[in-house]
């Protein structure tokens, strides 16, 4: 993780003497130079994963509006063929 980014917020919790000493172990047997920073770089691919499924969602969203746009136009020609008015939206 590149530490020129600022670091602005902070949070806390309560752990277990346990918890705490595990935490302890894994982060220096996985190189970090602190606790923070390995918390940091854990949390990275599930904020990542969380915008990818966000990013999926939208454009989900953007097919169906596509989609209705179609059927929309559709209905208007049909409603025209048949001598009908349709009224746009």
């Amino acid at each position: 993780m590149p530490t020129s980014i600022r670091k602005s917020r902070t949070i806390s919790l309560r752990l277990s003497e346990r918890e705490f000493d595990a935490l302890k172990q894994l982060y220096a047997a996985n190189g970090a130079r602190s606790i923070s920073e390995f918390i940091r770089s854990t949390m990275q691919p599930l904020i990542a994963e969380t915008s990818r499924e966000g990013r999926a969602l939208e454009l989900k969203v953007q097919e169906i509006d596509g989609k209705l746009s179609i059927l929309d136009g559709e209905v208007a020609r049909l409603t025209h063929l048949l001598g009908g008015r349709h009224e746009p939206r």
